[in-house]
């Protein structure tokens, strides 16, 4: 995370206001993959396969999810400092 530089009421809103929009597109990512997995039968070695990687990527996905929502925290937490 670039932290160091002073940071200001306005860039810290900034900050929250992209990470706002990275968890809704993190989140949707998420819920993509368990619908590819509803829909992935386990019927082949294939389907099987893929449906390994849909999990592997769904939980990158939720790893992802978490450490926005940490960053959030982070920065609302900043932000009650300085306001």
């Amino acid at each position: 995370m670039n932290i160091g530089k002073e940071e200001t009421v306005g860039t810290i809103r900034a900050r929250l206001n992209i990470l706002a929009k990275s968890l809704v597109s993190e989140s949707n990512s998420v819920s993509y993959y368990e619908t590819l997995l509803e829909k992935t039968p386990e019927d082949s070695e294939e389907n099987i396969g893929i449906r390994r990687m849909y999990e592997d990527l769904r939980e990158e996905e939720t790893k992802h999810v978490a450490k926005i929502e940490s960053w959030i925290q982070h920065w609302e937490s900043e932000l009650k400092k300085l306001t």
